[in-house]
């Protein structure tokens, strides 16, 4: 899954994002108009995929993923 977070300057998309991907991104300086996305990959785990790869023992386990563009 893919999620872009879009808003006006200086709305608080850079604390979401830090929020959710857990990183330390600066955001004083995105109040110079200045443009970068920046990209995140969190995995999230799921107690579901656990019990499932416990039952079948699979030889990998592949947990769903997120990326966030800020």
């Amino acid at each position: 899954m893919e999620i872009g977070i879009i808003g006006l300057p200086n709305s608080g998309k850079t604390t979401i994002f830090n929020a959710l991907t857990r990183s330390q991104r600066e955001t004083e300086a995105f109040s110079s108009g200045q443009i970068k996305v920046e990209t995140a990959v969190v995995s999230v785990p799921d107690p579901r995929v656990d019990a499932l790869s416990a039952m079948f023992q699979p030889r990998k386990t592949t947990y769903a993923q997120v990326v966030y563009n800020d």
